[in-house]
């Protein structure tokens, strides 16, 4: 997806479009509607049986969400992980093959935690079981039903959640808000400090789907440059960031008392050309450069260390811990 189509897509999602984004709504609604189509169809072949699934050897938990990126998946799988791995498991991450990123930044992470990447995941699967994993990590795999798993756990966004559900290419949804029902357990993850939004979902997803429901925040943690820590830029500051929704990183970068003065936003997943790079070196001008842990991962020894400062994020559970510790536990035994 290139720059200029995805800014245009989260504008027009986001309502900024006025009367040209009505005139795409309407026009783009028959699409819409096949597409809402298709993917109820396919659900309800996997449901009754119809379209076959293959199982693993070991238990599998899928990360996903039922929305286009955003949710915070790389850090919680990472996060759940480390979790399994202090309960005495051996995990392992299946990732599905695209944007090398992010199977980058888990090796930064956990670099003790295998990570196997492959289009085809139950093959995946079947080369962490051979490498010894205990139990497995679908990352982004709501979605992927071809693999039967013991446990799916999906993220919605506080922030971009919408009862509305307006499905692709209309809407940022890959399926309706009713696929939560599909979900063992439900995190609600915040990025701001919207407290009071993530408790008002939480509850109401939670009648509404009757699974459980876990409140998480993902929040500005620590500075680093150069992977070694560091303390907080002072002065003006230019932002990079290539996010699924890179203003929810701004509001963070800000709150730790940034003085954001020029943003700089890509698309999620954005491959820094060359050109890239001296744009940004030029917008800079001296300036302090903040970007992201899954950035760095791309910018790394392409922009100088000693002028840019990486703001890495922590995952906390805010409520729930108790029903998390009870899915898991039923999917170990």
């Amino acid at each position: 997806m290139s720059r200029r189509f995805a800014e245009l897509a989260r504008r027009w999602w986001g309502g900024e479009l006025g009367a040209a984004g009505t005139v795409l709504h309407i026009a783009l609604a028959p699409i819409e509607a096949a597409y809402r189509l298709v993917t109820r169809l396919r659900n309800r072949a996997y449901d009754s049986g119809m379209l076959p699934t293959a199982s693993a050897r070991v238990p599998v938990i899928s990360i996903g969400n039922i929305a286009v990126g955003g949710t915070g998946k790389t850090p919680f799988t990472s996060w759940l992980a480390v979790r399994l791995e202090a309960r005495g498991q051996r995990p392992a991450i299946v990732h599905g093959g695209y944007a090398a990123d992010e199977p980058a930044l888990r090796r930064a992470w956990t670099p003790h935690i295998p990570v196997f990447v492959d289009r085809d995941r139950t093959r995946a699967v079947q080369q962490a079981e051979a490498a010894g994993a205990g139990v497995v990590l679908l990352d982004d795999a709501y979605q992927h039903r071809r693999l039967r798993r013991d446990l799916d756990i999906v993220l919605v966004s506080v922030e971009r959640w919408s009862a509305v559900g307006r499905l692709l290419p209309r809407g940022p949804w890959r399926e309706p808000p009713a696929a939560l029902a599909r979900a063992g357990l439900i995190v609600c993850v915040r990025k701001t400090p919207v407290v009071e939004a993530s408790a008002s979902l939480a509850a109401s997803l939670s009648s509404i789907t009757n699974r459980p429901v876990v409140r998480a925040h993902l929040r500005a943690a620590t500075w680093q440059q150069g992977g070694s820590p560091a303390g907080a830029p002072s002065g003006p500051a230019l932002l990079v960031a290539g996010l699924a929704d890179p203003t929810l990183f701004l509001a963070n970068v800000r709150a730790a008392g940034i003085a954001v003065t020029t943003e700089m936003m890509f698309p999620d997943h954005h491959e820094y050309s060359a050109a890239d790079i001296e744009h940004v070196r030029e917008a800079a001008h001296g300036r302090a450069i903040v970007t992201s842990a899954k950035d760095w991962v791309r910018l790394s020894g392409r922009l100088d260390p000693a002028q840019t400062w990486v703001l890495t994020q922590e995952l906390v559970l805010e409520e729930g811990e108790a029903l998390l510790d009870e899915a898991l536990e039923r999917v170990l035994r």
